[in-house]
């Protein structure tokens, strides 16, 4: 005698709403990581080319240093290699952990120090982030005060 079997209750398939949302939730997530990469590019570059700058000043490089640096601060400076080493202008250290590094208008700002310190200003020339010089200290508060720029010498009047 054989005993009835019973045959299990059919599973039920995997509502369509489900997948659907799930679909649309996943696409909302890449988005969203896409377009915060595509945002933070410039930044990301910028400290790139501040770790690059370090790394050649502390070997002495000047090629490398000048392939770093922009048209306009390298017009306005010129190139030094301190004694104790790096360049003179440049700390020796790179970025510390809390460091801050934003955007203000085209170009990059970043304080490499734990939040308080020297500013540096990155511009992008030839499809490529570059030291535009130090800009001014960022205070406690938040706020960067600026250095003065010197003036250009100007002819006499006569």
């Amino acid at each position: 005698m054989s005993l009835p079997t019973e045959t299990p209750p059919p599973r039920s398939p995997v509502p369509l709403r489900r997948v659907v949302m799930t679909t649309l939730l996943v696409v909302a997530m890449a988005g969203a990581l896409g377009w915060e990469v595509f945002r933070t590019r410039p930044v990301r570059r910028s400290l790139d080319a501040y770790n690059r700058l370090i790394f050649a000043a502390d070997q002495g490089d000047l090629a490398a240093i000048r392939t770093l640096c922009s048209t306009h601060y390298l017009a306005r400076h010129p190139l030094q290699l301190a004694p104790e080493g790096g360049l003179v202008g440049l700390p020796h250290y790179g970025p510390h952990k809390n460091f801050r590094a934003w955007r203000r208008g085209d170009h990059v700002l970043i304080c490499p120090t734990n939040r308080v310190g020297p500013v540096y200003r990155f511009v992008e020339e030839a499809d490529t982030w570059r030291f535009d010089g130090p800009i001014g200290l960022l205070q406690p508060d938040g706020r960067v005060e600026s250095y003065e720029e010197p003036e250009e010498p100007r002819p006499p009047e006569f």
